[in-house]
């Protein structure tokens, strides 16, 4: 990386220098406007730092001829200068400097140039959707984000935007709206759209920019879920800066969300099969039996055992056990419905929640499931299962109740919970597995409770 300095005096120049040399920087010093000139013909750096005076001309006049460069035009300026009025800062700003230092305070410029020398190296990568109807002002805009290395999807509308929205969920980094759009969806309509769209896009920042810039207008966007605003016309450099934080956040925002995922997978998914693991069947397993009673839903628990698998891994090896679980564990949640829990309970047993099924859909269902892994002969192992299940009916619940409550003695009590199902289960895979494995048994756990 190169950092140009301009300054017609060495000492500061040196100052300046020793601040910002390390193995990663370069550090070119210019003496002169001209002489900075000469460089910049053939070179082009990462940032430059510029003193107000410079001998043959001043800042002001040196940062306008090379803005007219294109390519130098998008490089990180700072100006060096002894002048700390407001006034005079207030014009440095407005000529374009992307920030200004006081020479003087040491401590302040030294943290400030480090700061700044990690600003002028920062290349990010984004993908951002643009909407704008005014072509110049697209040209234009569309110009800056390409300059910066940015992946731009232009469209003119609310609805267009909308529609990559839906193909393409997680795609951007960024969205950028006009408010005022052709078509029926307005700025505000998009904003209100991805705010409480689809969770892939809900979190997308997006940068509002309006030819109207009243305080009013800018509050009523940010409160609609805007992450920032910018009126038009508006400086390249402001734009950039604008857009940089909110994707900035937004990457930051997707780390922590990365994080959380895979803190989440390892309490929750069991490595070896890749179902939800024991942990996650007693956080959410018991809500999920009393919302099915809740909804006066028939739920069965089934337990799922592979027969004989301890010969397997003893005659052919763990590694051959690992891969047999695994086929036999993804056969039987492709099986499963989207609102089923299948779990690893242990070992090589899984178990499985079924919501809003009798005992007979039950039972077919877990019989496709016995009947596909005896075929599956995962690794050219002969394997089958023995599942022993319970069925709550919803049609038998109000007896079921009155029987529970009789045997409880307490009618406040009563509910139909996960222990009592696991343990009709278990009592049923017993029997299938006393009466030669290879099957399913599933009871009534009306019928379990009548039987004790």
């Amino acid at each position: 990386m190169n950092i140009l300095i301009v300054d017609p005096s060495k000492s500061y120049r040196e100052v300046v220098k020793q601040i910002l040399s390390n193995d990663d920087v370069k550090v070119i010093e210019a003496k002169s406007g001209q002489e900075a000139f000469t460089y910049l013909k053939h070179k082009t750096p990462s940032a430059i730092s510029i003193a107000h005076e410079l001998g043959d001309m001043d800042s002001f006049k040196f940062l306008k001829k090379v803005n007219l460069n294109t390519i130098l035009c998008n490089v990180p300026k700072f100006l060096l200068t002894s002048n700390a009025s407001k006034e005079f800062k207030r014009e440095a700003y407005d000529a374009g400097f992307t920030e200004i230092f006081v020479k003087s305070d040491f401590p302040t410029l030294k943290r400030a140039l480090k700061s700044l020398m990690l600003y002028a190296t920062m290349h990010i990568s984004a993908k951002v959707l643009y909407v704008e109807d005014t072509q110049s002002t697209a040209d234009y805009t569309s110009h800056i984000m390409y300059s910066a290395g940015w992946e731009v999807d232009h469209v003119k509308s609310g609805e267009a935007a909308a529609e990559l929205l839906d193909k393409r969920k997680g795609h951007y980094d960024l969205v950028v709206t006009d408010l005022v759009l052709e078509g029926n969806v307005s700025g505000i309509g998009l904003i209100n759209l991805i705010r409480q769209g689809h969770e892939s896009i809900r979190d997308i920042p997006i940068l509002a920019v309006s030819g109207w810039n009243d305080l009013l207008r800018q509050v009523y966007v940010l409160k609609h879920g805007a992450g920032d605003f910018i009126a038009k016309p508006f400086h390249e450099t402001d734009f950039l800066a604008r857009a940089i934080n909110l994707i900035l956040n937004k990457k930051q925002l997707d780390t922590v969300k990365t994080a959380k995922k895979a803190l989440y997978l390892k309490a929750n998914i069991d490595a070896a099969t890749g179902l939800n693991n024991r942990h996650y069947l007693e956080e959410y397993g018991e809500k999920m039996v009393a919302d099915s009673c809740n909804r006066n839903e028939g739920i069965t628990l089934a337990l799922v055992d592979i027969d004989h698998f301890k010969s397997v891994n003893d005659s052919l090896g763990h590694a051959t056990g690992d891969a047999v679980l695994k086929q036999v564990s993804s056969l039987v949640k492709s099986h499963c419905h989207s609102n089923d829990l299948v779990v690893r309970y242990g070992g090589d047993e899984l178990l499985i929640l079924m919501t809003d099924v009798d005992q007979t859909m039950a039972a077919e269902r877990l019989e496709v499931i016995r009947a596909e892994v005896a075929r599956l002969n995962p690794v050219n192992v002969p394997v089958t299962v023995t599942i022993g299940a319970t069925a709550c009916d919803k049609k038998n619940k109000p007896e079921l109740m009155q029987l529970l409550r009789s045997q409880n003695g307490d009618a406040d009590n009563v509910s139909v919970d996960l222990k009592t199902l696991f343990k009709a289960a278990d009592d049923s895979l017993y029997m299938a597995k006393q009466s030669g494995r290879d099957q399913v048994c599933v009871n009534s756990l009306m019928d379990v409770e009548h039987s004790e």
